[in-house]
């Protein structure tokens, strides 16, 4: 059949329904999606050059020991981020760490006789000893806070205090963990 023109008119191009174009394009964007995700061990090496070079010599970091609770999460978390839970077998370096906490509780009302919210700043410093030479490499001072809300129930402020100690502590303890690396890496 020809066309008053006497072009032969082309095939009827349909449309595609709405869901079936939809769950193509949904398709096309999780594949999309999926393509940037990558799967690697958890305790394995990045595959980075400058790591392994930081993570050997953070991993031959052991740290002094301290006497308050605070202070020993403070120590704990620290030597789960230089050593990644492994004892340090070969020692170069000796970190004197000195952690000391303060707790501030404050009022958000005036009215309201108990104090409604609190903090507790942990500060930590730390010198870093070359084992062989005997000698101070570096040393730095860091700050961490945390806050916490207080209510009329003594265990609940007593557990909010103990968690915020403890946030701090692990702040605390990551600060710690790059300024070694920062040092070690210079």
């Amino acid at each position: 059949m020809l066309s008053s023109s006497g072009v032969r008119p082309g095939p009827v191009k349909r449309r595609m329904p709405a869901p079936r174009l939809a769950m193509r394009a949904a398709l096309l964007m999780t594949a999309l999606l999926l393509g940037g995700c990558t799967w690697q061990p958890l305790y394995s090496t990045s595959g980075r050059a400058d790591t392994g070079l930081a993570s050997s010599a953070l991993s031959q970091v052991s740290v002094t020991q301290v006497d308050t609770r605070v202070g020993q999460q403070v120590r704990n978390h620290l030597i789960f981020l230089l050593q990644g839970g492994r004892d340090a077998k070969a020692t170069r370096y000796r970190l004197q760490l000195r952690v000391s906490d303060i707790r501030n509780e404050y009022a958000a009302v005036e009215n309201i006789r108990d104090f409604t919210a609190g903090s507790i700043t942990v500060t930590a410093s730390y010198d870093l000893i070359d084992t062989t030479t005997n000698t101070r490499v570096a040393g730095a001072s860091r700050v961490a806070t945390a806050t916490y809300d207080r209510t009329g129930q003594s265990f609940a402020n007593e557990r909010a205090s103990r968690d915020a100690e403890n946030r701090a502590a692990r702040e605390a303890a990551e600060q710690l963990r790059l300024a070694i690396a920062a040092d070690l890496k210079a």
